[in-house]
């Protein structure tokens, strides 16, 4: 009797048929450039201080998937995520955003810069609406939840 063997087929280069071809992944949006957004940025209060005008358009570097924000290292995000702060607490005070780090900043300030950033992105060009949205904001990082007593 004779045996038979399956058939077999040329063989495929190991894991040739678990991985697909790469592809570079390049972003499907440059980054927005608004000129005249800066400007008006630069007209805000701190957030920080609350220094007027501040003068400094501080670009938002962190990541977050909700608000569909992705940022390469090293580069500079789109002028959407600008928000208003002063020289020195952006990068001059021992507590500034860039000695601290960016995260660590805006979580000691309590404010989720993302939040501001796309707000005033809204309110581009309504200098008086983009005032009230920093003033907001302002406002509620200074305000602090009561205490409980405890016995």
């Amino acid at each position: 009797m004779t045996r038979t063997h399956p058939q077999r087929f040329p063989s495929a280069p190991v894991g040739s048929l678990l991985k697909r071809g790469r592809t570079e992944r390049t972003s499907t949006r440059a980054p927005v450039s608004d000129v005249a957004h800066l400007a008006c940025i630069r007209q805000l209060p701190c957030l920080k201080c609350g220094m007027e005008p501040c003068g400094v358009a501080a670009h938002v570097r962190l990541n977050s998937s909700a608000f569909g924000k992705r940022q390469a290292l090293g580069a500079r995000p789109g002028d959407e995520w600008a928000v208003s702060l002063c020289r020195a607490c952006h990068t001059g005070d021992p507590d500034s955003q860039h000695k601290i780090g960016e995260r660590e900043f805006w979580d000691r300030l309590g404010i989720n810069p993302l939040l501001v950033a796309r707000e005033l992105w809204e309110a581009s060009g309504d200098i008086v609406r983009m005032r009230a949205v920093v003033f907001t904001w302002i406002a509620s990082r200074t305000v602090e939840m009561p205490q409980k007593e405890t016995k």
